[in-house]
């Protein structure tokens, strides 16, 4: 459409823009002086919103930012960005251009998905530089309904027939409710400008073969289908919220963190709940509530139903779950810590998450029930190179009190260490050779004998943050 021609917003003035406004009352109502980042491709739904949120905020035009995200997935798509920053200057709003770049997204990936993480991932960042309270889409009833069957295609379970929440966290999708015909009857009237997307037609996008081959024939022969999977949405919705209500209240009484970033679920109590909540459990504590994929969804599932101790299942949103003797326990994959860090008698240093500090022990010589606080024979180690590393697979050290020499890692099954806790196990070297697993056992070489002089105490705190 050409775009020559950009009307003043003030000249909206009908009973269907007072219904809409009517409703941005609702969802806006505690908002009055916040800061809305507005999310405008261009097509006609964004830029209705966009006319739309000038004449809610009587022209307040300072709390309005408009952002294009460019995906550079056609060859036309530079013409929408300049007609968006043509809009944005003609209605003397500040506007902001980011760009994606198709060659970065990921084999195999999907490009519908790819994009879509993009696009609010770059929102996200230009709310941040701009001080914006909200991101606003144009997301509307129609996109409702090809979500919802998106979803069901999936197999993402009971929360993707909920599809979009109006308020989700910081986005908000205020023409949720209206239909697509019923916005349109606006833009028409008035002339609002847009540009047409070319891919808009192409039915190899999953949402377009939806949005054209399924919807657009059955909307034909029903008038009132998109009001009525709306409905069906928000029934399920409450069904999400009641749900949470109860899933909340089980994570309050039997979820407890561990200090290596873990989550310990009460294995006893989860087993007594549906298999479909066990999964609402974890979607609440991973913050990815209508997120999780139809892989994901059935390998959880599968974990639930085997219960078998030691089984791992990892999902594709990088968690990991961890069947353990008595916990589930789940935990956000994250990389190892590969440096090795010195260790020097009288100074403090950090590794893995924890304080280590080491002193020559004078005076009040005490033996400490708590494994972060040692006694070693300074004699042993005197003059040798100490070292903080992680633990390695044909470590071998000889446990206080013992004749023989043990695997570290037979050592940590034998004490019943998870396998989240073993792969962060940190040791202290001494030229090499382990004295201390830490937190666990000392070495038999340094342990303190009536012939030992000189003693250091090793202690260390945890400090994750």
């Amino acid at each position: 459409m050409k775009h020559n021609y950009i009307p003043d917003p003030k000249i909206i003035n009908d009973s269907i823009t007072d219904n809409i406004l009517s409703h941005f009352d609702k969802v806006l109502y505690n908002k009055k002086n916040d800061k809305f980042l507005l999310s405008v491709s261009g097509g006609s739904d964004s830029v209705l919103l966009l006319y739309l949120f000038i004449k809610y905020l009587k022209g307040d035009n300072e709390r309005i930012i408009i952002s294009y995200i460019n995906h550079n997935l056609r060859n036309d798509s530079d013409i929408d960005e300049s007609f968006v920053s043509i809009l944005g200057s003609k209605l003397n709003i500040e506007t902001h251009i980011r760009h994606l770049n198709p060659n970065m997204m990921p084999k195999g990936a999907s490009v519908e998905s790819w994009a879509r993480k993009g696009r609010y991932d770059l929102l996200k960042n230009i709310m941040i530089e701009t001080g914006a309270d909200w991101i606003i889409t144009a997301h509307h009833a129609n996109d409702q309904a090809e979500t919802i069957l998106m979803n069901i295609s999936e197999k993402t379970g009971l929360f993707g027939l909920g599809g979009m929440k109006e308020i989700n966290n910081n986005i908000i999708r205020p023409l949720l409710p209206f239909s697509k015909a019923y916005l349109m009857n606006i833009v028409k009237k008035y002339s609002i400008p847009y540009m047409e997307d070319s891919t808009n037609s192409n039915n190899n996008h999953k949402r377009n073969f939806i949005r054209n081959i399924v919807i657009a024939p059955w909307l034909a022969k029903d008038a009132d289908l998109i009001e009525a999977i709306i409905k069906t949405a928000n029934n399920f919705q409450d069904w999400q919220n009641s749900m949470l209500y109860f899933v909340n209240d089980f994570i309050a009484k039997n979820v407890f963190p561990n200090r290596n970033g873990s989550l310990y679920i009460n294995k006893n109590e989860l087993k007594k709940l549906p298999v479909l909540a066990r999964l609402c459990v974890f979607q609440v504590l991973t913050n990815s509530i209508g997120l999780l994929r139809k892989s994901d969804v059935e390998n959880i599932k599968r974990f639930f139903h085997k219960d078998i101790i030691g089984n791992i299942c990892s999902t594709k949103n990088d968690y990991v779950l961890l069947n353990d003797r008595k916990h589930v326990i789940v935990k956000k994959k994250e990389p190892k810590e590969t440096i090795q860090l010195e260790l020097k008698i009288g100074e403090k240093c950090n590794f893995g998450g924890y304080n280590y500090k080491m002193n020559n022990c004078v005076d009040n010589i005490f033996f400490s029930e708590d494994p972060n606080d040692e006694l070693l024979d300074l004699s042993v180690i005197e003059n040798k190179k100490l070292v903080l590393r992680l633990w390695q697979p044909g470590d071998k050290f000889r446990p206080l009190g013992m004749n023989g020499n043990q695997k570290i890692s037979d050592f940590l099954i034998n004490n019943k260490v998870n396998i989240f806790e073993k792969d962060h196990q940190t040791v202290l070297t001494a030229d090499g050779q382990i004295i201390w697993v830490c937190g666990y056992r000392i070495d038999d070489s340094v342990r303190i004998s009536d012939s030992t002089k000189n003693i250091i105490r090793i202690k260390r705190k945890y400090n994750r943050v």
